[in-house]
């Protein structure tokens, strides 16, 4: 029984099939695929290959609509508002490219958009003859309504504004975004909202009814143990006439369901397997059992970080932090230049080296360490991270209070 399994080793060494001897402290780039989930997954890419006709023109259909049904319950979503897509990029991507823009409206976003993203919404932006705004968060961040505040006096002082696009958690700095009184300011203003929800699923409790924004694209293959290339788009039902996938196929202008479910030929198992994945995410524990675990081994794991490599969490309101991630400040290393180079360098070098595999980033200036923990991670995971970074060399240390002196995000 998956409910009598202990997290950490014993998990791991049951459930999830990593290379032996690495230390795997960066869940939330590219997630896990549980053993069960696998299987699932082998079994139903045998049942294509025995019979592709079949499968694409009987099975597939069926099962495709068992998992939007099971994606949908578990997000309080009405199923004929979701569809699914590879990645949230795609979603991200799908709404800027479909919106019926006129000329010169404009994009805003944060300092803390994903780069994939501000990507995205300047290349729209160039091609309308408009602009994409960014809305700066700096740190210390007192209250989750300093980010309301910032936003809305942005909407108020540029009124071409269109559409915001939101984190619901940020990538590089792990913040969650006060999103549902975000999307209540740019409702009152008819602004449209656009959540890019990449870490949000499986890490906090998601209803999409309830939120009510414009759109909403979130990965499972990252929290929720999907294999990679699974995740969602919802579509408020008055967007729906002009949202098209970004692939037109056999069903153009057939309706927003039929449009995204047929998209030629593919391998769309990652999103069949969604009720075993949602299965084995309830039989494990489900939100607050996993939130519980990795609260308390990411606070064990910041202690140490700051007893030992005097390296401190970024302190933000309780609201705002979200449960199986946090971001440390780190100190510069010699040889390493503080940019996106630097922190892959840093990041393949730890790996290579002394087999952790985990992530730093370079924000504006600093290298931040984002620490994740999931189930099958334990403290001597955290303790071999320690002891990888303390063979670097350092040009400078920490010193108390590192936010409020040396954090400039």
């Amino acid at each position: 029984s998956m409910t009598e399994i202990e997290f950490g080793r014993s998990i791991r060494r049951t459930c999830f099939g990593f290379k032996e001897g690495y230390f795997f402290l960066n869940h939330g780039s590219y997630g896990a695929v549980p053993v069960p989930v696998r299987e699932r997954q082998k079994e139903l890419l045998d049942l294509m290959n025995e019979n592709p006709d079949r499968f694409y023109k009987i099975v597939e259909g069926r099962l495709y609509d068992e998992a939007r049904r099971a994606a949908s319950a578990f997000l309080g979503a009405k199923a004929e508002n979701l569809v699914f897509v590879p990645n949230a990029t795609t979603g991200v991507n799908t709404v800027l490219r479909s919106l019926p823009w006129d000329d010169g409206d404009e994009i805003l976003g944060t300092n803390f958009t994903f780069t994939s993203n501000v990507n995205a919404c300047r290349s729209v932006a160039d091609s309308i003859n408009g602009k994409f705004h960014q809305f700066q968060i700096r740190f210390p961040i007192k209250d989750s309504s300093e980010i309301v505040k910032s936003m809305t006096s942005y909407l108020d002082n540029f009124q071409k504004i269109r559409l915001v696009v939101l984190d619901h958690i940020s990538s590089p700095t792990t913040l969650v975004f006060p999103v549902k009184e975000m999307i209540a300011e740019c409702r009152k203003r008819h602004v449209l909202t656009l959540v890019d929800g990449a870490h949000a699923i499986g890490q906090v409790e998601v209803n999409l009814e309830d939120l009510r924004p414009d759109f909403y694209t979130g990965n499972f293959h990252k929290w929720l143990y999907t294999p990679r290339g699974c995740a969602i788009l919802w579509v408020a039902e008055e967007q729906q006439k002009w949202c098209a996938p970004l692939l037109i196929s056999l069903q153009y202008k057939k309706g927003y369901q039929k449009e995204f479910k047929i998209q030629g030929t593919r391998d769309n198992i990652p999103y069949l397997v969604v009720p075993e994945v949602l299965k084995f995410f309830e039989d494990i524990g489900g939100l607050e059992k996993i939130h519980c675990y990795a609260d308390t081994l990411l606070d064990s794991a910041c202690q140490m970080l700051w007893n030992r490599l005097g390296a401190r969490p970024v302190e933000v309101p309780e609201s705002m932090k979200a449960p199986n991630m946090r971001l440390i400040h780190l100190p510069r290393f010699k040889g390493y230049t503080i940019n996106f180079e630097g922190a892959r360098k840093l990041n393949l070098d730890i790996m290579e080296k002394h087999k952790v595999v985990c992530l730093i980033c370079a924000v504006q200036g600093q290298f931040f360490l984002r620490l994740s923990a999931n189930v099958y991670n334990e403290l001597s995971d955290f303790v071999k991270l320690v002891d990888a970074l303390s063979q670097f060399n350092w040009e400078d240390s920490i010193h108390t209070n590192p936010v409020s002196h040396k954090c400039k995000l």
